[in-house]
Parts: structure tokens; C-alpha cells; sequence
């Protein structure tokens, strides 16, 4: 596994896992060149050293690079990080067509042929190029957003002029969806991935795959054997021309089915039309193949071995011996039909026991519920009641902790038979949330919409000629930033009204956006005033100058009081933050004044990164509680610094790195 924020090839930043596979995984990552959402492939570590999944990883590179279509998931870059290899695709943000069957199911017709227009045309200009897939399910197309098809995993695929593709006993896919002739190891043409086309139409259509089984082998033997059950048995309106494709393209042998998937499309297509609403139903030429023996391979079915015409007259005379010699046989032939019964009840007895145990065996079992527990204990917990854990994935969550079961798939309480996969979703503990602007709400309303958030809030009380009592004169985190809520506490500066006591030492602000942020300080610190600093990108108002402040210009406020200001950024560039650094200032009572106005540990905040210098204050204010921070940096131009001081006194001072 890749650790988040890992730097692959100097460029992909590691945001999250999207899957985990026998041969690769799957990773969400940022382009830092390009700015965009990738996903890339990372060949499992454990088998980097194995030449055949190295050669499988290497052709799924070649195959689909070369292969420059809407509906085939873009490779955009392949390299090696340390020797491991990597693939970068396109990022397809939405469900694969499996997922999209089960959630949207029955599907409406003109939205089936739709989305196998755009399979069919992919695989079209595959075939072209002479790549057949050879792995065509529902679970390697994948769906955006908007709808549109995308074909992924050429990891097995082949190009027709490669050797490997007429080795026999070899069969790789998936058993659901493979083809006849590939479950035999036989010969894998464009034929093939039109049967598993096939069965994808089917699927879309009633929802369910037509062959299922205890065991793969049963499935293929089905696919081999059987016909493909009738759809238009299942559901009487769908059109007969329509279930024509699926019998023509599933067709046992290759010889009756499309001869390219772009005639394929061309039948499908037409397949809704009243004209040929009075098709017959489609029937094969060449007859259901006559092989006796399907090879796949780690398949090992019983063997059977049958007596030569020797053997068996050999035996018979051994037996006639015996029955002359043996008065057993003899007293077995007087009451041969007592012996039949017997034998009879106990086959049927013996049928009856096998029967019990193997349903009590594959008996349904409920889901336990593992949410909130640690993945550890959810896997022993699921184990424990005879069910398997599949796939772990990873989200955000804001009511569960980090590390511990959000929800399982499928979902606790539903009844499963034992043995089967359940998927586990971990939390990654709560999002990036941005900070509401709260300043002027009344105390109660700001307190409401912060703890919704998941902020914890810290009330402190202050003087304000301007702000009514019990609103919110300033909060120390500002808005609009995005930070943690879990890890974040935001004091709220709340107005006690005027100060009786103040009349003679009122102050009348300046309009202080024509002065710079050293010059607000300064001004701020001549008349025992704080300043509570924010920032914002502008383009209208230049760098490190005030954009606006709180309370307005003109306003007469005691000395004490605390000024809200927003200082410029400059224009915003092309890249976000990059970095936020937590941290805890702690408080210390060191003041023997227990007045109603004490202030508590005075603490100045400095930063240097691209947008500011570690000789401006970035933020200046009073706390009486332990406090924590969220600091935003912008580096792209080497690692910033950050130092805080609390009275006087420098209590943190450290580099800050884009991690």
C-alpha cells in the first residue's frame, strides 16, 4: 500500500485508495503539474519481481495507450517510482456498470442501447487495432457523471498476432461472462468478447447474468451446454429483434455470432424499430457445439474412468464364480427384491442426511453490525458468524472516528449465505469544512451553526461600543478557510455592550483600508486596540493592503477593543493551499487579576510562506483556555515557517513542509 500525500514520479500526489487488486492497485491522485484528478495503477510490491504479472501489467499499458477513444479509459503516463511501476489513467468520478445495474434496475430500453453504443463503438475500434479484451464484464466499464461509458482493465487483453492468444488449457476472465470457446482454452478471437458483450446485454436488461453456480465450473459448463434462458420469457414486452442480438451474440459457436461488434451495433441499434417487430426468433446454423470436455485452468472436476469391454467380461465371469460358490448370492437372488428396497431406503436415507447438512452448511446468516468497531475487530466479528471480508474502502465521515466501520456492504441485518464477501467502509475521520462567517450574529445562532460543523467553541466576553450585547464581535479562525473540524476550536469574541466606565477614552477608527496591514498594527498598538487579522485574494486591492474592516470607519470604539480587519492576498493564482498546520497554544494563568476583564495570554502568531513574512503579525489576540489553530500555507516556492509567541515569550518555532 501507498501512504496519502506520497509523491509518485515527482508529480502524483496519493489523495486515496479506490481499489485493491490481485495484480495492482488503484489510487486517487492530484497532477501538481496539470492540477487535475488522476487515477493511478501501482503494481502490488509483492509481485513487482514476478516477469508474468510484470508482462501483464506492461501489455495493459501498451494495449491501451494505443487505443485513443471516448468510451476507453485515457492512459496518460506510465513510468516507475523506484522501481515499482506505475500507470496513470483518466479519473472516471462514478460507479461502474455493475454498481449502475443493481442501483437503477429495470433499466429503460433506449438507455440500454445507448450505453451499449458506446461499449460497442469502443470495442469496435479495438477489434481494429486487432486487441481483443478478453475480461469484458460490467465491472471493467465504468460510468461518469454525465453518463457516459468508459472501458477500463486491458490488463489480460492480447493483440491477435501475439502467441499467447492460441495457447490451449489456458483460460483467463471472468466465468460469468466468458465465451465457450475460452473456457476450453481454445482459440480467443473478436468472437469471444462478442459473447461477453452478449451477456452484458442480458444483464442490462433483466438485471441478472443468465448462468449462476456453486462453482465456476458449473457456471462454465452451463455456457457451454445450455442455451441462454429466454428473456422474452422473463418479461413478455421486451421486442423479440432485441433479444435476437443476445441469443446471436451468445451464440455457442463463434461462427453464429457478429462477425464485428460494429455489425453488432448496426442490428442493435435498429432492433426498437415497428418494422421488425414481427421478427421470428433467432436460430443458430451451426448447432450447439459437440466438445465433451471443458479445460480451465485450477478447475480439477472428478474423473471418471470407464472400464474396457475386457475389464467388464473379466469381471463377470469373476462374479458368476462367486455367485455359484457363494450362498449369500444365492439367498440375495431368492429375495433380490427385499434387497432392492433396503438398498433403496438407504441410498435415501443416506441422500436425505447429505441434504440436511449441506443446506444447514450454506444456511443464510444476518449481517452482524460492526459499525464504529476497529477493522481488526469487524474482520474477527464478521469471521466469527462464518462470512468473509472483501474489499475495505475509505471515505470521509463526521460522526464516525477515524479507523473505525462507517457501514458494510451489503448492509447489516441483510440475510447472506456463509461463506460470502462483505465490504468494509473505514473512515477517514470528517472532510475539510469551510469556516462560516459568523461575526455580527447574535451568540446562540453563531454557537448553532459552528457546532452543526463539528467546531468546539469558546466563548469570550469583551466590550464594544458597536456591536450589540451578545453578538459576535470576531472569531479566531476566519471564514472561508477550510480546516478539520474535529481537530479546531474557534473562540468567539462576544460584545458585553459599551463600557460605562470607557466614555472618556473612546477611540474614532480611521478608514483603514488605505492603510497597509504594518500600518493597521501599528496604529492598532498606539491606541490599545487588537487586531484580529483575516485574509482574502483580491484582485482589485494590492497585496498585504487592508480589503475591509469591522467595525466601519468613523466608529468610536474604548480603548481595548478588538478590530476585525481582511487583508489582500493579491490576485488568486493558480493553486490553493497546500498545507495547514494544526497546532495547541496552551494557556497559562500567570495573572493574579481575577476581574471580569481579564484578558488572558496575549499571543502573536507569525508565518512565512509564499504570501506572507515572518515579520508581520498574521494574528494577535487574548485567550483564556487552551486554544487550537489551523494555519492555511501556500508553498510552492520551498517550505514556510511558523512561529508563535504567547506574553512575550516564543513558545513554538518550526519550518512548515508541503507534505
Amino acid at each position: 500500500m501507498i501512504n496519502k500525500g506520497y509523491l509518485l514520479g515527482d508529480r502524483y500526489r496519493i489523495i486515496d485508495t479506490l481499489g485493491e487488486g490481485g495484480m495492482a492497485n488503484v489510487y486517487l491522485a492530484e497532477d501538481i503539474i496539470l492540477q487535475r484528478k488522476v487515477a493511478v495503477k501501482i503494481l502490488r510490491l509483492d509481485l513487482q519481481k514476478e516477469p508474468q504479472t510484470l508482462a501483464r501489467f506492461q501489455r495493459e499499458a501498451l494495449a491501451t495507450s494505443e487505443l485513443s477513444h471516448p468510451n476507453i479509459v485515457m492512459v496518460l503516463d506510465v513510468g516507475t517510482d523506484h522501481g515499482l511501476p506505475y500507470m496513470v489513467m483518466e479519473y472516471v468520478d462514478g460507479p461502474d456498470l455493475k454498481e449502475y445495474i443493481r442501483t437503477n434496475s429495470p433499466l429503460n430500453l433506449g438507455n440500454i442501447i445507448k450505453i451499449m453504443d458506446q461499449i460497442l463503438s469502443a470495442m469496435s475500434l479495438a477489434h481494429k487495432h486487432n486487441v481483443i479484451h478478453r475480461d469484458l464484464k460490467p465491472q471493467n466499464i465504468l460510468m461518469d457523471k454525465h453518463g457516459n461509458i468508459k472501458i477500463a482493465d486491458f490488463g489480460i487483453a492480447v493483440a491477435l498476432n501475439q502467441n499467447s492468444v492460441t495457447q490451449t488449457n489456458s483460460a483467463i476472465g471472468s466465468v460469468h461472462y466468458m465465451s465457450p470457446e475460452q473456457t476450453r482454452g481454445g482459440l480467443v478471437t473478436k468472437q469471444s468478447d462478442i459473447y461477453s458483450l452478449g451477456i452484458i446485454i442480458y444483464e442490462l436488461i433483466t438485471g441478472n447474468v443468465p448462468f449462476n453456480g456453486d462453482s465456476a465450473v458449473s457456471i462454465a459448463l452451463k455456457h457451454a451446454q445450455e442455451p441462454i434462458p429466454s428473456i422474452r420469457k422473463q418479461d413478455p414486452n421486451i421486442p423479440q429483434p432485441l433479444e435476437n442480438v443476445v441469443l446471436k451474440a451468445t451464440a455457442k459457436d463463434p461462427r453464429d455470432r457478429y462477425n464485428s461488434a460494429k455489425e453488432m451495433k448496426d442490428d442493435l441499434d435498429t432492433s426498437l424499430e415497428p418494422g421488425r417487430a414481427n421478427e421470428p426468433v433467432f436460430k443458430p446454423t451451426h448447432g450447439n457445439n459437440d466438445d465433451e470436455t471443458i479445460i480451465l485452468p485450477n478447475f480439477k472436476p472428478s474423473r471418471v474412468v470407464e472400464k474396457t469391454d475386457a475389464e467388464n467380461r473379466t469381471q463377470d465371469k469373476t462374479n458368476d464364480y462367486h455367485k455359484n460358490r457363494s450362498s449369500f448370492t444365492q439367498a440375495l437372488r431368492k429375495y433380490k427384491w427385499w434387497w432392492l428396497f433396503v438398498g433403496f431406503a438407504a441410498i435415501l436415507i443416506i441422500g436425505l442426511m447429505f441434504f440436511v447438512l449441506n443446506n444447514n452448511k450454506n444456511s443464510d446468516i444476518r449481517i452482524p453490525d460492526v459499525t464504529n468497531l476497529s477493522e481488526k475487530k469487524a474482520r474477527n466479528k464478521l469471521e466469527s458468524v462464518g462470512l468473509k471480508v472483501g474489499k475495505i474502502k475509505h471515505r470521509n465521515s463526521d460522526s464516525i472516528d477515524r479507523g473505525k466501520v462507517i457501514e458494510t456492504a451489503p448492509v447489516a441485518g441483510s440475510e447472506i449465505k456463509r461463506g460470502r464477501y462483505i465490504d468494509l467502509y473505514i473512515s477517514d475521520g470528517a472532510g475539510m469544512v469551510q469556516v462560516p462567517d459568523v461575526t455580527g450574529d447574535e451568540y446562540g445562532i453563531a454557537v448553532q451553526k459552528l457546532e452543526k460543523l463539528g467546531f468546539e467553541v469558546i466563548r469570550e466576553n469583551q466590550f464594544s461600543s458597536s456591536v450589540p450585547p451578545d453578538h459576535v464581535i470576531s472569531q479566531s479562525v476566519a471564514a472561508d478557510v477550510e480546516v478539520k473540524p474535529e481537530q479546531t476550536t474557534i473562540t468567539l469574541v462576544i460584545s458585553k455592550g459599551k463600557n460605562p466606565r470607557s466614555k472618556h477614552h473612546m477611540i474614532k477608527l480611521p478608514d483603514l483600508k488605505d492603510y497597509s496591514l504594518k500600518q493597521a498594527q501599528e496604529f492598532a498598538h498606539k491606541h490599545g486596540l487588537t487586531l484580529q487579522v483575516s485574509s482574502a485574494y483580491s484582485s482589485k486591492v494590492k497585496k498585504g493592503m487592508i480589503i475591509s474592516m469591522s467595525p466601519a470607519a468613523g466608529t468610536q470604539v474604548p480603548r481595548g477593543s478588538t478590530i476585525s480587519v481582511n487583508v489582500s492576498e493579491g490576485a488568486k493564482k493558480e493553486r490553493d493551499l497546500t498545507a495547514i498546520k494544526n497546532f495547541t497554544v496552551s494557556y497559562e494563568d500567570n495573572d493574579e487579576d481575577d476581574s471580569d476583564n481579564k484578558r488572558g495570554n496575549h499571543v502573536q502568531i507569525y508565518i512565512a510562506d509564499d504570501n506572507h513574512s515572518i515579520d508581520n503579525i498574521y494574528r494577535d489576540l487574548y485567550i483564556k483556555k487552551d486554544m487550537n489553530f489551523s494555519i492555511p500555507f501556500e508553498l510552492r516556492d520551498g517550505p514556510g515557517q511558523l512561529k508563535v509567541v504567547r506574553d512575550g515569550q516564543v513558545i513554538l518555532n518550526e519550518k512548515v513542509k508541503n507534505d
